[in-house]
């Protein structure tokens, strides 16, 4: 059974559509980074302003990885895959969330820097949960019937 499931997650993370949604994931560090960090700097608080990055990034990450990383997976409608991806990120928010408190508060990093480590954790968490329940693989059989034209 381990066998099986460290091979089913080296088979996805050694995959293109892993590295597209790293690309994702990349924009969304920044633009989450960002957010987080000028809130900071403008007072909010690091707790809430990391809460508004991660929602800002999370906006980001769904539009980019519907339009290129999943986009030959988007068996669901377009209002069950945005509701399917939000609620998929409150994983990915509590990860995130925890492990900056961990290291921010607990140990002691810098702030700046424990934004860094805490978006890479949640990182992984968003590409198992997109992976598996947003834009899940269907086999051929259960793919919906698409009508094509006749060729010439």
């Amino acid at each position: 059974m381990i066998r099986r499931v460290l091979g089913w997650a080296r088979r996805k993370i050694l995959s293109t559509t892993f590295l597209k949604f790293s690309i994702v994931g990349a924009s969304g560090v920044v633009v989450n980074y960002g957010i987080a960090y000028l809130g900071y700097v403008a007072g909010l608080g690091d707790l809430l302003s990391l809460a508004i990055g991660v929602e800002a990034a999370i906006i980001s990450n769904f539009v980019w990885n519907d339009l290129w990383t999943f986009r030959h997976r988007r068996t669901l409608k377009l209002h069950l895959r945005i509701l399917y991806f939000h609620a998929s990120r409150l994983l990915g928010f509590f990860t995130t969330m925890a492990s900056h408190y961990l290291f921010a508060h607990i140990l002691g990093i810098p702030i700046t820097i424990s934004y860094i480590l805490a978006i890479g954790i949640g990182t992984l968490t968003n590409y198992f949960t997109s992976d598996l329940f947003v834009w899940p693989e269907v086999g051929p059989s259960q793919r919906p019937a698409h009508k094509s034209l006749p060729r010439p």
